[in-house]
Order: C-alpha cells, then structure tokens, then sequence
C-alpha cells in the first residue's frame, strides 16, 4: 500500500508561528519575515523556536551560507536523523498538499518555501494546500 493510499481524508489547515510569536511581534504582517525553514523545523521537530534559530545559525556559519538555504536545513535535519525522501507523486504527478497523508509528520520543501504537515494538519501562517511539495523529511524510524 502506498503512503496516498492510506489517506482518508484531507488535509486541514493551521495557523500558526511555530513558537516565533513567544520571542518576537507577529501582529502585523511586515512581521512575518523568511524564517519559513525555521517555523517548519519548529513544527516537525518539536524544538523550540528560538533553538531552531539558533542552531541553523551555527550550523549556517559553518557550512559557510544562510540559516534557511536547503544545504544548512538538509544537515541540520541529517544530523537528527531525518531522512529525506523524493518527490511524493501520484500518477506521475507532485502531489498537492491538500492530499498529502494525514498520518505521520512531514517537512516539506516547496518552491522558495518550507513547511510542515503533523497528522494531517498544515501548520504554517498561510494556507499552502493548493501547491505541490517536492522532495520532504520524514522523523527517524524509531519516532
């Protein structure tokens, strides 16, 4: 059985900062800067915001680039022990993130965003359902 197969029902959508609201304004929208990387780490990792932010910084000066550029994320999660996966398709086709599985967690990277499904709920400030993922982390075997 195929990982779509086992989903029975759409995925639902969350608002929310991934913890960056306990350390900094998230009132109004010049608030909401490019930590997507960060919030979806956050959210699929159960780690603290601001520990998160932290570590990509490090992990970001050694590796010599930015905190949210995929080689900094990609060793970030590798080092935890997440493994990354191709593509999901279905038919050929990307999947949309409105048919992602609703089991399970998922950091996602899309086109310039990144971002995360717990359990069949999208967790990031908007609502990215309708686009596609590319390739995605799922926890070690052992979680």
């Amino acid at each position: 059985m195929d990982k779509l197969s086992s989903s029975k029902r759409e995925v639902t959508f969350t608002k929310s900062f991934g913890g960056r609201e306990k350390y900094y304004s998230v009132k109004y929208k010049k608030d909401w800067i490019g930590d997507c990387a960060i919030r979806a780490l956050a959210h699929g990792t159960g780690e603290d915001y601001i520990v998160v932010y932290k570590d990509l910084f490090e992990m970001a000066m050694k590796i010599g680039d930015m905190p949210n550029a995929d080689k900094v994320t990609d060793a970030w999660l590798l080092e935890r022990g997440w493994i990354k996966n191709p593509t999901m398709k279905k038919g050929g086709k990307r999947v949309r993130l409105k048919d992602w599985p609703t089991r399970g967690t998922y950091i996602i990277r899309m086109n310039h965003h990144v971002t995360c499904i717990k359990d069949g709920v999208h967790l990031d400030i908007g609502d990215w359902r309708s686009r596609c993922g590319n390739t995605y982390w799922t926890p070690p075997l052992s979680e």
